[in-house]
């Protein structure tokens, strides 16, 4: 079904916010996002939980490298690499629990509800977000860089 940019906007953040997934353990549903061109994927990953909107340009944040801190053993991510990206929706589609956009470049991106390795991806991310300063944390959901540093 053919979607506005808003009702897009309000079904991207409750995908990220885990309103549209089933629970699945202790993981609290997040979602991931599939890009295809010419019907081909050309990018899978999880998508961290904030968003931010200007116009058609949704930004979100593919999570797509951990990396385990040295001195805890506990998951890290890197944002340089896990770098904010921008979609610039042309055209948006509701299907179920997923979210179809056409983007400026031809390419579709889906949207859905995360599972298994994307799932646990996001649960680290998450996890990782907890033991950052209030102010870091605030930051990172800005969308505005790919700092850490507040």
């Amino acid at each position: 079904m053919q979607a506005g940019l808003d009702e897009a906007w309000i079904r991207l953040v409750g995908l990220l916010n885990g309103r549209d997934g089933e629970e699945r353990g202790d993981q609290l549903p997040g979602a991931e996002l599939r890009v295809t061109e010419d019907g081909s994927e050309v990018f899978h990953a999880a998508l961290g939980r904030h968003a931010r909107r200007e116009g058609a340009i949704f930004w979100i944040r593919p999570i797509v490298a951990r990396e385990t801190d040295s001195a805890t053993g506990l998951p890290a991510f890197d944002l340089q690499v896990n770098r904010r990206r921008a979609l610039d929706v042309t055209e948006a589609r509701v299907d179920g629990p997923w979210l179809e956009l056409t983007l400026a470049t031809g390419q579709v991106a889906v949207i859905r509800p995360a599972s298994g390795p994307r799932l646990a991806m996001l649960a680290d991310f998450d996890s990782w977000l907890a033991t950052l300063p209030a102010r870091t944390t605030a930051r990172i959901d800005q969308l505005e860089d790919d700092s850490e540093v507040a």
